[in-house]
């Protein structure tokens, strides 16, 4: 082998090496952001869950007041 095909060999060693370190950094970086979007699609679906009960709750006091004799509390943008 010439030192120039020498040369070419651990050049390409090393930028095969780059690559492969490259990618494995950018794979950690996926699993990452992975995991990232599975724990904000649990929070979103409990703070829905949480939003439809503070609805029910609301539309509940609302049928009260609506249907009862109660006097409606001022100032509380009723």
């Amino acid at each position: 082998m010439t030192e120039l095909e020498g040369q070419l060999t651990e050049a390409l060693k090393r930028l095969s090496g780059q690559s492969e370190t490259e990618r494995r950094r950018q794979s950690e970086q996926v699993e990452a952001l992975r995991r990232q979007v599975e724990r904000q699609t649990e929070e979103n679906a409990t703070l829905r869950r949480r939003i439809e009960r503070l609805d029910e709750r609301v539309t509940g006091l609302t049928e009260y007041y609506e249907t009862s004799g109660v006097a409606r509390p001022r100032g509380r943008g009723w």
